[in-house]
């Protein structure tokens, strides 16, 4: 049985024209339901392009820039599929990319599934799925590693919003993407709600897709990622659960100041506006048990953003504090 056309992908594009079509033409091979295209108010024409060369494709203009959650929220309200998927259009997908990705979501419910996701070139992994840490961290998972790694399905702590998919149902019974994160961490946060629901995320392996991606965070990117972070630490945890994890946030705190130091003036700036505002956003807590805590990750990768010996030593000290934070809570 063919799952790939009970699927809609939904792709969110802001200036992507120079991406976009190698895209289509990719996920179009794969025989899809329906694409649709959320256009958040290019500028460069991407809207008219797939208009002009792709007429099978549902282009929505949207009148503002909702961000890439708000942006996936909208196209998925306009889906016909049992199924959608959620991809990046800076993005290109292998022969057999969608059926791989959607064939586990048939025989499980309450299950998100994401794939492989190689550099553009194929030269090494990007991500497979992230890594969701209990302090609200997020990273990518297997980045730079050889491409051949990583070939078994697992669960994994969190989805990457480059590309996932799941039922069209489940995801409006989440509530989609929170729209108080424009950009970054959205999925992070995505994460944390399914873990919290009680679903499960699969890595799927034989899903393949090419993601033109560096590891860069620019002072703007800091303050995106500090305000989710908050948000998460304030919707998912209470006041007793903050207290007991005090040593591990404390260290994380130690650990963003010191990147944002290092970028500077700008980095500092923005790491207190992600403070405050992460801090001032209207949010409900859901609130987890620790048993929600153990599908989250206790270790943060040591060599991602290391750029000395001093770095990595720093994040070894952190770990041990994060593990036997975590061990004492998550218990």
């Amino acid at each position: 049985m063919v799952l790939s056309n009970k699927a809609s992908v939904i792709i969110v594009t802001y200036n992507h024209r120079k991406y976009v079509g190698a895209c289509l033409d990719s996920v179009l091979a794969n025989d899809p339901l329906e694409v649709i295209v959320v256009d958040n108010g290019s500028t460069d024409g991407t809207s008219e392009f797939v208009e002009e060369n792709f007429p099978e494709v549902q282009v929505i203009r949207s009148p503002r820039n909702l961000g890439y959650g708000g942006g996936n929220n909208l196209g998925v309200r306009h889906a016909r599929g049992e199924y959608v998927v959620i991809l990046n259009p800076d993005t290109k997908v292998e022969e057999g990319w969608l059926e791989e990705l959607v064939k586990p979501l048939a025989k499980s419910q309450r299950l998100i599934t994401t794939p492989k996701i190689l550099l553009y070139d194929g030269s090494a992994i990007n991500t497979i799925g992230n890594i969701v840490h209990f302090t609200g961290l997020t990273f990518t998972r297997g980045y730079l590693e050889p491409p051949e790694r990583y070939d078994k399905q697992e669960y994994l702590s969190g989805i990457s919003g480059a590309c996932f998919a799941m039922r069209k149902g489940e995801y409006l019974e989440l509530g989609g993407f929170d729209e108080n994160f424009f950009a970054y961490n959205e999925d992070g946060e995505f994460s944390w709600r399914a873990h919290a629901r009680g679903f499960k995320i699969l890595y799927v392996p034989t899903s393949i897709v090419y993601h033109d991606y560096q590891l860069k965070v620019p002072p703007q990117k800091i303050y995106h990622l500090e305000k989710g972070r908050y948000i998460i630490l304030r919707k998912y945890l209470t006041a007793r659960q903050r207290l007991a994890l005090m040593p591990s946030l404390t260290m994380t705190e130690i650990l963003t100041w010191g990147y944002a130091v290092l970028n500077g003036a700008s980095g500092v700036k923005f790491k207190l506006r992600g403070i405050v505002d992460g801090l001032k956003v209207k949010t409900s807590g859901v609130g987890i048990n620790g048993e929600i805590l153990k599908e989250l990750e206790f270790r943060i990768p040591e060599d991602q953003l290391s750029y000395t010996q001093f770095d990595r030593s720093i994040k070894k000290i952190a770990n041990k504090i994060y593990e036997w934070n975590y061990r004492v809570i998550a218990r």
